[in-house]
């Protein structure tokens, strides 16, 4: 399954990721970055390393399947032959009428592969050809395989270039990241295949949204857990996923792989809110560590430590040095306990005995 993701390039950064190499109008071999395209009405992509369904995050397209085929030319401009676009994640399904795009009830952020061609939510988007690619950093996956109630999250994200550490922008954020005869030298995204379609409320409003295809898990992530996203590994696998036209869905569906090349590390289980944005949840944490402190959880200690220690009802008064000496003189009284009767006849010495 796939249930949280992280997504921090910006949408100039995402499109110069998925450069793809061609022919410019002067016949040289050129990087061209992915076009960007915004999403109808108000619906915009915010960089977030936590990010959850219903949230809007980048979606890439075949150029051909958004416009047509546009031949080009003489002296035009080559088109981009990926088009990259903001769609909300949990596909809305054809069939639902209703005023919000959150309405339906259903959970659709995850397409199972096994039955995707007999649900009526995704079977529509296959038949119409609505394959596109999910971008992102990486996931985060919980650990199933050793039943444990406090589940270690992990992030997942693709094999990176030498030197690249995609949670540590330090490490790649460089003005000569992208050109156009190097293309992309930055981190590499992992690609996800999915499902799209366009939905329109009952107030007018459009709504692009996607769902992530997933199946078995292979042997070496199944140590991690039992489901993993149909992750799209070469160009090759991304282009045959998206070509529509050429490739019919039941022949890309069964190219889909659940072996291929990622990695991961245990990360902060402060991701496990998906509210917290704050800290480095990517990067690499040990087994053992506590979850960051917040803002909230800190002012909670403060307050805690500050809180006078519960007595019963007994207002404790200061220690000082006269305190200190009337105590002492309050035990010394309380010492000195009047004898009883019998102590006093106890004590009394023997008369001596006439001889």
């Amino acid at each position: 399954m796939c249930g949280r993701t992280a997504c921090t390039l910006a949408p100039d950064e995402v499109c110069k990721a998925c450069s793809s190499r061609a022919l410019d109008s002067k016949g040289n071999k050129q990087y061209r970055a992915a076009d960007w395209r915004d999403h109808p009405g108000n619906h915009n992509y915010s960089p977030r390393q936590n990010v959850a369904p219903t949230s809007f995050t980048p979606v890439m397209l075949s150029e051909r399947h958004v416009r047509g085929v546009k031949r080009q030319s003489e002296g035009e401009e080559v088109p981009s032959k990926y088009v990259i676009q903001p769609m909300m994640w949990g596909l809305i399904p054809p069939f639902y009428k209703g005023p919000s795009a959150t309405g339906h009830g259903f959970k659709t952020n995850n397409c199972r592969v096994e039955d995707i061609e007999e649900k009526k939510s995704y079977k529509p988007s296959l038949l119409k050809g609505q394959r596109c690619v999910v971008l992102c950093d990486g996931f985060y996956e919980w650990q199933s395989t050793k039943g444990e109630k406090d589940k270690q999250p992990y992030f997942i994200y693709a094999p990176q270039p030498e030197g690249v550490e995609i949670w540590n922008r330090d490490t790649w954020d460089k003005p000569d990241v992208w050109s156009a005869e190097e293309g992309w030298k930055g981190p590499r995204l992992l690609k996800i295949a999915g499902l799209f379609s366009s939905w329109t409320s009952t107030e007018g409003e459009e709504v692009m949204s996607y769902t992530v295809v997933t199946m078995e898990s292979g042997k070496k992530f199944g140590e991690l857990h039992h489901r993993v996203p149909a992750i799209l590994e070469t160009d090759q696998d991304v282009e045959d996923w998206l070509d529509h036209s050429r490739l019919g869905y039941k022949e890309a569906l069964a190219n889909l792989k659940n072996e291929t090349e990622i990695t991961w590390h245990p990360v902060s289980k402060s991701v496990n809110n998906s509210r917290n944005q704050e800290g480095d949840l990517m990067s690499p944490a040990s087994l053992d560590q506590k979850p960051k402190e917040t803002a909230s959880s800190k002012l909670m200690a403060s307050w805690l430590s500050k809180a006078p220690p519960k007595q019963s009802g007994i207002k404790k008064e200061p220690t000082t040095p006269d305190s200190i000496k009337k105590e002492s003189q309050a035990a010394s009284v309380k010492k000195e306990v009047k004898p009883s009767p019998l102590a006093k006849w106890l004590k009394k010495e023997p008369k001596n005995e006439k001889e």
